[in-house]
């Protein structure tokens, strides 16, 4: 049996070589299967000239193809028009002008697969198409590109706290000091000495949403880092601290449509200041917190902005917490490391006089230490036991929380 194979097999070789070349061809084309034609027709089409590649042909053919008979064409379609990258912008949204339901559909994922693409302060390219889809507000595109923002907006979320971890900014829930209020388990974005320096990744900040605290303190105060800041899609209270100006940190808080609370704490300013904070769009207060504002800015304020709490400081702090509620200043709590503490203040013992100044409620306390400069000295008397006592000391700066 293995002979006889063999014997066939020459012969046929025998054979195949004494046809002409064409026939040889012929022959072999006849003995192929129908796989191998196929796989054979894919060689050739690779090698045809690069003017008939199909990453050659026009955004324009691509576009057509979503429209195809075949499911093959369209998805190779789809992955072709993605490469154009914005070009494919414009012809994109005119497909979804189409009312044909698969083409818009595809035509969004490619617009979704460009916006994700984008830088994370990039609010044009594609994003911005999506954008302007969506504020349509009806339609199978309007539904599908604000689905498709959605994804975006999850998978961006996610990835700017990290990023923006790794740069050191800090973000989770903490104790925040605003107009010497402590408001408990906030949370807050923190840009302070943590912070590297690198303001290109302070761009993720407009993907942090539900977050309506910022302190912003030291040399991150100032005007680039602000600019991003105020991207913040839920920013609604801004602390800016323990810092010297250097630029113009009042025109990106312009920029906003509100704020409701802003404090600058031991931040110099002068009453040229005091004309750029009252047309910002302040809703509910104002802390002016040992910044050397002259009175008379403090006064320009107040008459620019009726409505507003304006907290005026010079920034002295005892490091005290007092019950407002109570007809007596008793202390309920006393700041470590304050002033307050050093001089051997208690919880239990009433404030009752400042200097000559009585002083019957918390509001009252807070009046007169306001009215005082860090390193003041002023003497303290209150009760404790039913004792009355006298107590002098220097007053502190509100650092951190």
């Amino acid at each position: 049996m293995q002979s006889r194979y063999v014997i066939a097999r020459l012969f046929a070789l025998v054979v195949a070589c004494s046809l002409p070349s064409g026939g040889g061809a012929l022959w072999a084309q006849e003995q192929t299967s129908p796989e191998a034609a196929a796989a054979a027709e894919g060689v050739a089409d690779s090698a045809v000239p690069a003017a008939r590649a199909p990453d050659e042909r026009p955004i324009e053919y691509w576009i057509e193809q979503l429209d195809s008979d075949r499911f093959a064409q369209r998805q190779a379609a789809t992955s072709r028009i993605a490469r154009f990258g914005d070009a494919a912008i414009e012809p994109l949204v005119a497909v979804t002008r189409t009312g044909k339901l698969e083409m818009t559909q595809r035509a969004i994922s490619v617009l979704q697969s460009l916006a994700t693409g984008q830088g994370p302060d990039d609010a044009g390219g594609a994003w911005g198409a999506l954008e302007q889809l969506e504020a349509q507000g009806a339609g199978s595109a309007a539904v599908a590109a604000k689905d498709a923002l959605d994804d975006i907006r999850r998978e961006r979320e996610t990835q700017a706290y990290a990023q923006l971890a790794a740069a050191g900014v800090q973000i989770g829930f903490r104790d925040v000091v605003i107009h010497a209020r402590s408001l408990t388990n906030q949370e807050v974005v923190w840009i302070d000495k943590k912070w590297r320096g690198n303001v290109a990744a302070l761009g993720w900040l407009r993907w942090v949403r539900r977050v309506d605290h910022a302190v912003i303190e030291g040399d991150a105060v100032r005007q680039e880092v602000l600019r991003q800041v105020v991207k913040m899609p839920e920013l609604r209270s801004i602390v800016l601290r323990e810092a010297v100006l250097r630029d113009d940190i009042f025109e990106p808080l312009a920029t906003l449509s509100r704020i409701d609370d802003l404090e600058l704490r031991y931040i110099r300013l002068d009453l040229e200041d005091a004309d750029r904070l009252a047309v910002l769009p302040l809703r509910v207060s104002l802390g002016l917190m040992g910044t050397g504002m002259p009175i008379e800015g403090a006064q320009k304020i107040r008459e620019a902005m009726p409505g507003l709490n304006l907290v005026y400081k010079q920034g002295g702090f005892l490091g005290v917490v007092c019950n407002n509620f109570m007809p007596r200043c008793q202390i309920d709590a006393v700041k470590p490391g304050g002033a307050a503490a050093n001089a051997g203040l208690q919880p239990g013992d009433v404030i009752v006089r400042i200097d000559d100044q009585p002083i019957g409620t918390f509001e009252d306390l807070q009046l007169q230490i306001g009215s005082h400069l860090p390193g003041d000295e002023v003497e303290i008397t209150f009760e404790r036991l039913e004792e009355v006592e006298k107590v002098k000391l220097k007053l502190g700066k509100l650092d951190g929380e």
